[in-house]
Formats: structure tokens, sequence, C-alpha cells
């Protein structure tokens, strides 16, 4: 009787263990999204070289997560929780940067949720994600130091990150129920247009989650004219027209890895749960009318010290061709080139400075 009821105890726990093995695989997504189905593959960068930034300026505003240049002026942007302000000014002839402007607040010509932000003709703008508004001052107001005045324009729908066309059209990503990766819209919230549309989709994976997990930034290029996706878990670079929509360019290496991720599980939703072995691909990127430039992690969530930054610059033409790979002597946060190709400009993470380099 004792070797009949040891029996059936090892009998429920293998089948127990079974289950368990068979939840645990049905929660691991398995199935391999297509990004695009004309991706080229590369292994190797044609050029590779080192990089040494000098330190311009111990900066300690937060974490810049963008940087333009207006003259001899660098316009820092970050989003960081504690800091007062949206934007600071640093001046390359003097060494001085500016009090901070755009205040954090709900009140008139302030903002909750500045999410991301760009120079748009004579505009300096930042998208507030919370709120759902673009805030706008004239660039040369705001290199002055003079505490711009910001102007709101406000909007009907909910996006992730945006950019200014002209006066009345914008390029977004972040909409939820979309099959397309990116729209250009008017102010109302219109769609004239959208790139990338996903054709092969997992079975059973929820839309929102597929967005989360194929996560991207873009880059429009000085003429207005092409955009350049790069992903967050993916080595890969997409190219746009933003005449023809239904034509890109792709291309993926030299890792050429797959994203790795579960479909997590809430209590009223669903979401894209990372794993140890989740990659972070490109984290920043900067363009000019020659060449597109993407900071690179490559590093897995399991080593999270490096998790959200870059120590490589991937540099692609706007034929999608690799040109070039840059192996840089710190680990870096947000980035400027100049038009010229010829000076970085980002921020140290490790000590906390503005720094600069040339591109020999």
């Amino acid at each position: 009787m004792d070797i009949y009821n040891k029996y059936l105890n090892n009998r429920k726990l293998i089948m127990l263990s079974l289950i368990m093995f068979l939840i645990l695989m049905s929660c691991k997504h398995n199935d391999k999204i297509v990004l695009n189905k004309n991706i080229t593959l590369f292994s190797k960068f044609p050029q590779e070289s080192n990089i040494s930034f000098k330190e311009l300026y111990e900066y300690n505003k937060g974490v810049p997560s963008s940087l333009f240049l207006v003259d001899s002026t660098l316009i820092i942007f970050n989003f960081n929780f504690g800091i007062d302000s949206f934007f600071y000014n640093y001046s390359l002839k003097n060494g001085q940067l500016s009090k901070g402007y755009l205040k954090k607040g709900k009140g008139p010509g302030e903002s909750i949720g500045g999410f991301c932000a760009g120079l748009s003709e004579n505009n300096l703008w930042v998208y507030d994600l919370n709120l759902k508004k673009i805030l706008l001052t004239d660039k040369t107001k705001a290199i002055a130091n003079i505490n711009p005045p910001f102007h709101t324009l406000n909007l009907k729908n909910d996006y992730y990150k945006i950019a200014i066309l002209d006066s009345s059209q914008l390029l977004v990503n972040g909409i939820r129920d979309s099959k397309y990766k990116i729209q250009k819209v008017d102010f109302s919230g219109k769609v004239l247009n959208e790139f990338g549309e996903f054709k092969q989709i997992p079975k059973d994976m929820p839309l929102n989650v597929l967005k989360d997990a194929t996560h991207s930034f873009f880059f429009l290029n000085p003429s207005m004219d092409r955009f350049a996706m790069s992903y967050l878990h993916t080595d890969v670079l997409e190219i746009y027209d933003l005449k023809e929509p239904f034509k890109s360019k792709a291309v993926q290496g030299p890792s050429v890895f797959d994203i790795d991720f579960k479909i997590g599980k809430g209590i009223n939703y669903d979401y894209m749960q990372v794993t140890k072995e989740t990659k972070k691909a490109f984290i920043a990127g900067a363009v000019t009318d020659k060449y597109i430039y993407l900071v690179y992690s490559g590093t897995s969530y399991g080593d999270k010290n490096d998790w959200n930054y870059g120590k490589f610059i991937y540099i692609y033409d706007w034929s999608g061709n690799p040109v070039r790979k840059l192996n840089l002597d710190r680990s870096i946060s947000g980035l400027y080139v100049t038009n010229d190709d010829k000076t970085i400009y980002s921020y140290d993470i490790i000590k906390g400075f503005l720094v600069e380099a040339k591109i020999n």
C-alpha cells in the first residue's frame, strides 16, 4: 500500500511539473516578429575606428536625452524627475550654462510631461505626452537666455513621439490600435499616410504587446523627405521615403539578433515582459544630410549597469549601407552630430560631463 501511495504521489509531482513547464513555455514568445520582409543582413562595418571625447562642462541638471546646436549654443533637453526645467543652454564660446527654461508644472507656458523635443523652422518645441500638447517658442529667444515664452498647440490624440513637418502636419508613432509603425497626421489627428505595416503578426499576440516589443525611434532628415527608424530591442534600421510610404529599405547587423521577450499578463492588460536575454540595440541617434548615426548598446537586461547607454556609434548612409563603426571611450546618452559630419556632442553618463569629439 505504501508503494502504491508513493507511486501516486510521484505521478502527481510529475504531472504538476509538466503543467508548470507548459505554462512557462506558453508565456515565452517563440514566434519571430517579421519587421520587414526585405532585410539586408551584414556581418561587419567597412570601417572601424576609435573615438576619444573631450570633456566640456560638468552638467548636473539631469541626463540629457536630446541635444541641438544653434550657432554656437548647445540646447540641452532632458525629462528627468526632480529637475525644475526641461531646457538648458550651453555656450561653446564662453563655456557657460544658462538658467533653465520651460518650467515643469501645469500652469500657462509650463509642461508636466515633456517627452521629446526638436527644432522646426524658427521654433524650438517640446511634446507633452501627458497633456497631449506641443509647446513652441522662437529659437532665437531661447538661445538668448531670456526665459522665452512658450505658446501651446493642443492635440486630440495620444502619440509616443512626434516630429513637426510643417505648420499643419506631424510625423508620429505610438498609435496603439494601428497595424502601422509610423503615421503622417494633421493637427486634428487625421491620418494622411501610414508607413511600415506589420503584415505578419504572430498568432495570439495582442497588438499593444507587439508595439511594445518593437519599440522604435525615428529621425527626420534635414531635407524632411526621408526618415530613419531604429529599433530598441533588435539591431534593425529601416529607411522610408515620405513620398513613397509603401517602399522601405531595411538593414540588420552586425550582431543580427531577434527581439527576445515574454507576453506578460497584467490584471486588465498584456505587456512586453523583458527576459535576461532581452537586448538593447539603438538607444539614441542623430542624422545629417549624408549619414545616420545611431548609439548602440548591445547589452542584455541581465547587465543593467549599461542597459540604457551606449559605447558605440553605428553610421549608415541614406541608402541603408553600413558605413562605419565608432568605438567610444565612454558610455554616452544623447547625441548631436554637426551637419558637416565632423563633430559629435553628447553626455558622459558615468562622469556627468557634456563631451565633444572630432570624427576623423
